[in-house]
């Protein structure tokens, strides 16, 4: 009976081991099937030794010497047994390198006291690309293999290994590998490989537009705001040349500048030319998804003489490259562009034929068009609802003023037969023009100039002057009414300017100058000074 019962007791501790080990393996190749992939390893697998036969020397394979990576002659080895080759390595240096070995030399595991790792599933060449670039520093990938090789990096992971390869892939990346790619950040729930996609995704939005079209709604937001990471720059160009002058002059005028500082040591620096060569243009510009337009038109030569050709241009700043979209259709000088719910409105301006100036006969379009970047067509929506009543027009902004806040448009323009300040807002979604009661009248400010219109918050800013000083006030789009009116010295501003943390930035009209007014203290601070002069400029923020 006593041998009975050890015999029993010896069977059942022989199971349990059994049992452990067997355990133990299951729950390695579930975790590895997860993380790793292995059954598309065990297929490409023969790619895998095949490709890297003509990338990678050879030697390796078949002497032992070069699959022994030791750090110092005192420190543990173990054997990691790969596809079809095993290989010598320095455990505590591997460990440095990779979480997945770390937490192996301090565990009690079976193969930590056998000094044999099982990592049949790993292609031997991804496996030795790893162990030269933790013991050699050498980094040695062919494009085609950096999704194998970041699969085993980030089961294993190698943090530092992964991060090269990224930055191999960041490099790599093309319209036509980078979906790929995003799948696999998803299969390796790999925040640092889809981050590395979506950069690039967002690079060239609108020049892939196809690539982004079928992305889960998050993902395309996540695009947008790439776009508009960092911090902006002030920008500047001259949108309108009036006159003909020195061929040095005009060459010069025909550049986009970017400030580098705004303090003291601050200048302006130019990397592109405007995308056209004439001595006379007239444009407008807009910001949308951190692309910059320039929409309007240029004088060419023809058989008899000069016409104005209709044009836009998109810049994009990550790539310093311009490409032309579909021009207006109506011909247009001095309208305003207001970017809203992802679209481009152009609203008002008068016929562009010639730079002369407007008479009493010319008057405000009232056709507006939006512009759609995915699909680069303009086409027309609501007209403005100028029925009883014109706006005055100006040459030194544009007419009438145009701004966004939220999904709607708003227009602040001068009524020609009264001179009060009237606000209408169109509502984008319902493709629907209103009037904002009550006006700004003439008793309430003395407004014969009106100079810029923008958004903060729920305010609406307004900039103009008379002879005697300028006037800043306010409208609040929600209450519909305007704020306090305030007077400063007397400044004259020009062009199209923009509004930024609070503060408003135009060009003025001494030479080459560009100012910056606190709306809060309405303290005025003069910029560096162009490498050009100032005549009518536009002012607007980009991200490099």
């Amino acid at each position: 009976m006593a041998n009975l019962r050890q015999i029993i007791v010896v069977a059942l501790i022989y199971f349990c081991t059994w049992l452990k080990r067997h355990l133990e393996q299951i729950q390695r190749c579930l975790c590895f099937k997860r993380s790793l992939n292995w059954i598309q390893f065990g297929q490409a697998d023969s790619d895998v030794e095949e490709k890297s036969n003509n990338l990678q020397s050879d030697v390796w394979r078949t002497n032992q010497d070069y699959r022994t990576y030791r750090h110092q002659s005192n420190r543990p080895m173990v054997m990691v047994q790969t596809s079809t080759h095993a290989f010598h390595v320095d455990l505590e240096k591997l460990a440095e390198c990779s979480e997945y070995f770390k937490a192996l030399s301090h565990s009690s595991m079976r193969e930590t006291s056998e000094r044999l790792v099982h990592l049949e599933h790993v292609p031997s060449p991804v496996f030795h690309s790893l162990l030269e670039f933790c013991f050699q520093h050498r980094f040695c990938v062919p494009e085609d293999l950096l999704g194998e090789h970041l699969r085993v990096s980030t089961y294993l992971l190698a943090s530092g290994f992964t991060d090269r390869l990224l930055f191999a892939v960041s490099q790599a990346l093309t319209e036509f590998t980078c979906l790929g790619y995003l799948q696999l950040a998803e299969e390796l729930c790999s925040v640092e490989l889809q981050e590395t996609v979506l950069t690039y995704l967002s690079k060239y939005l609108l020049e892939c537009p196809h690539l982004s079209k079928d992305l889960e709604p998050h993902h395309k937001m996540e695009l947008l705001t790439l776009r508009s990471k960092g911090s902006p720059y002030l920008c500047c160009l001259r949108k309108e040349n009036l006159t003909s002058r020195n061929n040095l002059e005009t060459e010069a005028a025909r550049r986009l500048f970017k400030l580098e500082e705004e303090g003291d040591d601050g200048k302006w620096s130019s990397n592109t030319d405007l995308p056209f060569s004439a001595d006379k243009w007239c444009f407008t510009t807009a910001v949308l998804y951190n692309y910059l337009y320039l929409i309007g038109g240029y004088r060419h030569r023809v058989k008899k003489g000069y016409e104005f050709k209709m044009a836009s241009f998109r810049y994009n700043p990550f790539t310093n490259q311009w490409v032309s979209t579909a021009p207006l259709i109506k011909h247009r000088r001095h309208f305003s562009a207001a970017v809203c719910e992802g679209r481009i409105f152009a609203v008002g301006g008068w016929y562009l034929d010639s730079l002369v100036t407007p008479d009493s006969s010319t008057s405000v379009y009232t056709a507006v068009e939006r512009y759609d970047p995915w699909t680069d067509t303009w086409a027309f929506v609501s007209s403005l609802p100028l029925t009883d009543f014109q706006f005055s027009l100006s040459l030194s902004h544009d007419s009438p003023l145009t701004t966004s806040l939220g999904h709607c448009l708003y227009v602040l323009g001068n009524i020609q037969r009264t001179g009060e300040k009237l606000v209408l807002r169109y509502d984008s979604r319902q493709d629907f023009w209103c009037e904002l009661l009550p006006t700004l009248t003439r008793s309430s400010a003395e407004l014969p100039i009106l100079n810029f219109l923008g958004a903060t918050k729920s305010q609406l800013v307004v900039i103009g002057g008379n002879n005697s000083k300028t006037i800043v006030t306010s409208f609040c789009v929600d209450s519909q009414k305007w704020g306090c009116v305030r007077a400063m010295e007397k400044t004259t501003l020009l062009g199209q300017g923009t509004i930024l943390y609070n503060k408003v930035y135009m060009s003025g009209t001494e030479d080459s100058s560009v100012v910056k007014l606190n709306l809060d203290s309405l303290s005025l601070s003069p910029l560096p000074s162009l490498p050009i002069s100032t005549y009518y400029e536009s002012i607007f923020h980009l991200y490099f």
